[in-house]
């Protein structure tokens, strides 16, 4: 593995994104730092009922967090927050398009990474895809190099493939961990225990990131969205129109 950045800033949308798509190049950096664009809280699925309130839910995923970063050197995590102070609500980030860039700038200033690192446009998710593409303008605006890395999405017959970049695009930078690495992104989703069976479904040997620069955010990567409520599939063209509203 050939990097040119020593000191990266890892946009995702939820707590455990980070360690399924960057466990091991977290393990491998001078510094790093993450950012967790929403609650981690969506609503409509019952998770009150579990843990009393959806805030509460959102803390203990935050705590886990915490918790799965501390196997990290020289890693820490901010949240984006919105001009009140308040926090993105999972699954509907791609409604504050402009705040949440505004408010990614202000970390990376502070903090001043050599590298933003994000999902992949690839429709597995809207919160993933919205923070493509606000880290896509986050980074032009810092004048940064801007990475990204797939997660999952569904295939062509329905089944989810995890981990492969949807489209041809560059030709990603691919590198295997070792043992000693494995074993610590082990531990890092076994404190996700809000999050259960992680690393049954993801592969933990491979990561892969590409250069973040030929995403067409007036073209939707899939047609619908299953992620807005359990009732109601969100149109593709809902966040294209959000994308076009913030570009033009």
């Amino acid at each position: 593995m050939a990097l040119e950045f020593t000191r990266p800033l890892i946009f995702v949308a939820h707590p455990d994104d980070e360690t399924l798509a960057c466990g091991g190049l977290l393990q491998r950096m001078t510094s790093s730092a993450v950012v967790f664009a929403t609650d981690g809280a969506a609503p409509h699925y019952g998770f009150e009922r579990k843990f009393g309130t959806l805030k509460e839910y959102s803390e203990a995923r935050f705590q886990e967090a915490a918790q799965a970063l501390a196997h990290v050197p020289n890693c820490s995590f901010q949240r984006l927050t919105k001009p009140d102070g308040s926090h993105f609500v999972d699954e509907h980030l791609f409604h504050n398009l402009r705040d949440a860039v505004h408010s990614l700038c202000a970390i990376a200033r502070a903090w001043s990474p050599d590298a933003l690192l994000s999902h992949a446009y690839e429709g597995g998710h809207i919160d993933h895809d919205a923070c493509s593409f606000i880290a896509r303008h986050a980074a032009a605006a810092l004048s940064i190099p801007c990475f990204e890395f797939p997660l999952y999405y569904d295939g062509p017959d329905g089944k989810s493939i995890f981990q492969k970049f949807r489209d041809a695009g560059p030709a990603p930078l691919e590198w295997h961990l070792t043992e000693v690495e494995i074993a610590c992104r082990r531990k890092m989703l076994a404190a996700y225990k809000t999050q259960p069976g992680l690393d049954a479904i993801f592969q933990l040997a491979t990561e892969r990131i590409r250069p973040a620069d030929h995403a067409n955010f007036s073209v939707a990567p899939c047609r619908k969205y299953p992620y807005e409520n359990r009732w109601r599939r969100l149109p593709s063209r809902a966040l294209l129109k959000k994308f076009a509203e913030f570009t033009g």
